[in-house]
């Protein structure tokens, strides 16, 4: 939904009611606030009138409408590449940008003009929270278990489960067995053959009573272009998470058709991800000086570990063995170095201490990509993209238990109430199982699609193709350095969007220095 704020000042209409919770009128203008659990996103232009969406493309719409054709951003481009993300802000296009959770924007019309103030209200500080709610595990599932009917029931009623056997993802199919949802199917995506992700959730969907399916990422070259050029063409935006390509694979080998598709993501920014000695120790390990940390860049591989100490503080809990920008200012004119922007972020954020500051990263880092992953994904196929932990009645009673039933700081350990959840009503032990990730053998996809790989690169306009030498001798070199792949595929997706997308044009905005 389009919401036009330069008609809503000048009318006596109130604020529609779907958007009360993010858009607030004084009299003189707006405050218009990002999701706090960024689903969804809330994009907004000030280019042709003030206008904010959920929709990326209705905001495109209505710029070209107005004869603006959006271009994308140098520095997001240049983010993307080197951070696996684009920072909010900002967007991927120019005269866009994107609020999520913990940004405000206030909008006035000072000259009749409208002017925009940007801030940041985060609001999952371990400080923030009142530490005085009464856990009780049957209520987090009742919560849930709502959360995930009313997404059903607005998507009309039918949909599937991406069931990765972990924590989150297990929590919601236990709610569809509690709503008896036993018409939903859960899908597995298979990493490989020795994958012990599909055994767990097939066990899992067994006790509930829950139809299990797995799929695999295609073998036929020929399948893999026709299902990623699909992607790329309704792709509204570019996918570099690096977990998007099985993403988009499992949910077109789900076999299900409409209704939407459920993730089991959205709610490490609320419950707490606290610090383990491993993040600890890269935030501390880091080359002091610019010059010692760009001789670093300059002369160690890009998939080697070393390039951490090279990185700001916020750096560290990044993507990690991408793109460096004396690697990309080789091939992408008006390139941007993101660094510069972490490195900024990281002295605002000095004071803050470690577990704080690995909660301010999770608002640029993993919901926001968790949900484009998805969204995108769940688009590709016709269907809607649910999140039942991003409802925020949960968010708002997790968050605000005491902290001793939500992560021990101590062991690194979190989300305390949901394992205790898991054994009292599905005996699902998470010590016992592990952590179970969505895993990819990206080296191994690069290796069997160097062609199809090679070919969107080299023919994406963003790039100078007599620069890409670097690039096209990683390609050649994944098979014996497999951790390249981290650098190849996010170019790769950057580029098959660009060449595909209906929402992408040719050229990149003049303006490269606006996020530096």
């Amino acid at each position: 939904m389009l919401l036009d704020l330069d008609s809503l000042r000048t009318s006596d209409m109130p604020v529609p009611a779907g958007w009360r919770s993010r858009v607030v009128s004084d009299g003189a203008g707006f405050t218009v606030r990002g999701d706090k659990t960024a689903a969804p996103d809330v994009l907004l232009s000030a280019t042709a009138g003030v206008v904010v969406s959920d929709r990326i493309e209705d905001v495109v719409e209505r710029l070209r409408s107005n004869g603006v054709e959006p271009r994308p951003s140098a520095f997001a481009v240049s983010a993307l590449l080197q951070s696996g993300l684009v920072p909010p802000p900002h967007s991927e296009f120019e005269d866009i940008y994107t609020l999520t959770m913990g940004d405000v924007v206030r909008v006035s019309w000072p000259d009749d003009r409208p002017r925009l103030d940007f801030d940041i209200d985060y609001p999952w500080f371990a400080g923030r929270s009142r530490n005085d709610g009464d856990p009780s595990e049957r209520k987090l599932l009742d919560l849930l278990t709502a959360a995930t009917v009313a997404d059903l029931d607005a998507a009309g009623g039918s949909g599937f489960l991406m069931l990765s056997s972990g924590k989150d993802s297990a929590a919601v199919a236990l709610a569809l067995a509690e709503a008896g949802r036993t018409d939903v199917p859960c899908v597995t995506y298979r990493a490989g053959m020795d994958d012990p992700e599909p055994a767990v959730a097939a066990d899992i969907c067994r006790r509930l009573g829950l139809e299990h399916r797995v799929v695999d990422a295609p073998a036929d070259p020929v399948r893999v272009e026709e299902i990623l050029t699909r992607f790329f063409e309704v792709a509204p935006r570019p996918g570099t998470d690096l977990k998007q390509i099985p993403y988009v694979f499992a949910t077109a080998s789900a076999g299900c058709d409409g209704g939407t598709v459920i993730d089991g993501g959205g709610n490490d920014s609320y419950m707490g991800y606290p610090v383990t000695g491993r993040w600890a120790m890269k935030t501390r390990l880091r080359l002091r000086g610019r010059w010692l940390r760009d001789f670093v860049q300059q002369h160690t591989p890009v998939d080697s570990p070393v390039n951490y100490l090279a990185r700001s503080r916020l750096e560290t809990m990044l993507a990690g063995r991408l793109l460096r920008f004396h690697e990309l200012s080789r091939f992408m004119p008006g390139a941007v170095d993101a660094g510069e922007f972490w490195a900024g972020l990281s002295q605002e954020t000095a004071r803050l201490d470690l577990f704080d500051v690995y909660a301010f990263i999770e608002r640029y880092a993993t919901p926001p990509a968790s949900m484009k992953k998805h969204t995108l994904s769940a688009n590709a196929i016709g269907c809607t993209a649910s999140v039942p932990w991003c409802n925020h009645e949960i968010a708002d009673y997790y968050f605000n238990l005491p902290e001793e039933h939500r992560y021990d700081r101590k062991r690194g350990v979190n989300k305390l109430l949901l394992r205790r959840m898991l054994l009292e009503y599905l005996d699902y032990d998470a010590d016992e199982i592990g952590k179970h990730y969505f895993s990819f053998d990206g080296a191994r996809f690069v290796a069997r699609n160097r062609g199809f790989i090679r070919s969107e690169i080299v023919s994406c306009d963003l790039w100078d193709r007599d620069r890409l030498g670097t690039v096209i001798d990683w390609l050649d070199a994944v098979d014996t350095r497999p951790l390249l792949h981290h650098a190849i595929l996010t170019l790769f997706m950057v580029s098959g969007w660009h060449n595909h997308s209906s929402l992408d044009v040719a050229t990149l905005a003049p303006n490269p220095a606006m996020g530096g």
